[in-house]
């Protein structure tokens, strides 16, 4: 019995995040500063940010 209590104390004060709390990514949001630097600078790097947002945008799960 005094097993049972400690395990329902404990389980009680744990925070669970939602099942479909962004699936492990997010959309990318640079800042206007950032976007200009990587296109100038990194055009492929630029083009996967791109890339990802697209992928992102068509899922569900990710977090926007």
């Amino acid at each position: 019995m005094e097993i049972c209590a400690v395990s329902f104390v404990v389980n009680g004060c744990v925070t669970r995040a939602p099942a479909n709390d962004g699936a492990g990514f997010e959309r990318l949001t640079p800042s206007s500063e950032t976007r200009k630097f990587i296109i100038a600078n990194d055009r492929p790097f630029a083009e996967q940010v791109a890339a990802h947002n697209e992928t992102c945008d068509q899922q569900p799960a990710c977090r926007k």
